[in-house]
């Protein structure tokens, strides 16, 4: 398998899928190009199994997986703004949550028990078998992160240029850039010269 373009730097499921849109060169480009580059994201966020993906792929004629794709983008956009709302910690609109709320009402699935080391725990099985069902485990990640993460460790990179979101776990929950190689080091050396030309102005 060759190397991904996409970027899977936000530590959570719903800040990966929002960080399919970057900036590249000075301009916001859409890594989801079309519906099968939506699949194949899918399947590297292990949303979706080669099987799975193939058996959609096969069932939807072009038409339909374009307008599978407009609504991913759709939650998409939402997502970015919950994401958004969250570090700067702002309300989320009802509207972000309708839209979340109205992908979770298409997931298929059942509870399976599950034995585990310290007993034993319901799991939900995913049936995504059907492009309805296609954003539900995005929206369900991005409930969870409503839920249960913790508001101030969601936080957008701090290069001004860049748009994209992670959830610091890191050790002292210090974590600035999106990544070192995206933006760290871009930073600490425009930093540097920037410092540098202000002691040679001195």
């Amino acid at each position: 398998m060759g190397k991904s373009t996409f970027l899977f730097i936000g530590n959570h499921l719903a800040l990966d899928f929002i960080n399919t849109e970057i900036i590249v060169k000075g301009e916001r480009t859409d890594l989801l190009g079309d519906f099968s580059i939506l699949l194949s994201w899918l399947i590297e966020a292990d949303v979706l199994t080669p099987p799975q993906s193939d058996s959609i792929r096969t069932a939807l004629t072009h038409e339909e997986g374009t307008m599978c794709l407009e609504r991913a983008k759709l939650l998409r956009t939402d997502l970015r703004t919950i994401a958004e709302r969250l570090a700067t910690h702002k309300p989320i609109p009802e509207s972000a949550i309708k839209s979340v709320n109205s992908s979770l009402s298409q997931r298929p699935g059942y509870l399976q028990l599950v034995k585990t080391r310290e007993g034993f725990e319901q799991r939900f099985h995913s049936i995504v078998d059907t492009h309805k069902g296609l954003m539900a485990p995005i929206a369900e990640a991005a409930s969870n992160l409503l839920c249960d993460a913790t508001p101030t460790l969601i936080k957008k990179c701090a290069n001004d240029a860049c748009i994209l979101y992670f959830y610091d776990n890191s050790k002292n929950h210090t974590r600035t850039w999106c990544s070192m190689q995206l933006c760290g080091n871009r930073m600490k050396v425009a930093s540097f010269f920037e410092r540098q030309r202000r002691h040679t102005k001195i």
